[in-house]
């Protein structure tokens, strides 16, 4: 199952990025993986200007990839904003808590930095979302209000808030790009039948993970 996710909110220059670059390491020390969105609404740039895969790119390559022996990226043309669940079940599987910059229009539940040396007021049209304030001056809300520059309290609020949770499924089910909640029958068959039909495939038998995909063909759409 996708890890818990919470979003970091603010006005621009509030701060997001750099209580980032504190806090990770921070969890990191306490032994959590953590991973990271930055949502973007502008169009997508991220490959450097001459290099190969972004020679590859220009000249129309739909998908790029750069591989390693210590990293792999991917750049992939979408038609769409891809949705928050599908990225986390895809790609974040793996990590304890997922921090997101941004997505302030969703329905993730937010925590809002903001700076009175740089703003007067914190965000408007604040929800039912917004669970704390990350401020460098108490703020007038009714929620948690957590001091900018005390870093371990805000890793404690989301180690207690979002990290220390029941025990998640190990199997999970994406059908088109959407989560499928499974109950513990349903979940426990497919990681038997999917283990054991994996196990009897050359040079499969000790698999870790197991990732399927099925894509209709042509003769399936007329069906």
């Amino acid at each position: 199952m996708a890890p818990q996710i919470v979003a970091l909110v603010g006005r621009p220059d509030s701060g997001k990025t750099t209580l980032l670059e504190k806090l990770i390491p921070e969890l990191n020390r306490r032994g959590y993986r953590i991973g990271t969105v930055k949502h973007h609404v502008h169009r997508f740039e991220m490959d450097r200007e001459g290099k190969d895969t972004w020679r590859h790119k220009q000249a129309g390559a739909h998908v790029v990839a750069l591989s390693s022996p210590t990293g792999l990226g991917v750049i992939r043309e979408v038609a769409r904003d891809q949705a928050i669940e599908e990225l986390l079940d895809r790609y974040y599987y793996d990590v304890d808590l997922v921090i997101a910059e941004g997505y302030k229009s969703s329905a993730l539940p937010k925590i809002e930095i903001f700076r009175s040396e740089v703003h007067k007021t914190p965000l408007e049209n604040r929800d039912q979302t917004w669970i704390a304030m990350v401020s460098d001056t108490e703020t007038a809300s009714d929620l948690p209000h957590l001091a900018l520059t005390d870093i371990p309290a805000i890793a404690d609020f989301l180690v207690d808030n979002f990290i220390a949770a029941p025990v998640r499924p190990t199997t999970t089910l994406l059908v088109d790009g959407k989560p499928v909640a499974l109950n513990g029958f349903v979940e426990s068959f497919l990681a038997r039948t999917v283990a054991g039909m994996t196990a009897s495939l050359k040079g499969c038998r000790n698999a870790g993970e197991i990732t399927i995909t099925i894509r209709p063909g042509p003769d399936d759409a007329e069906r």
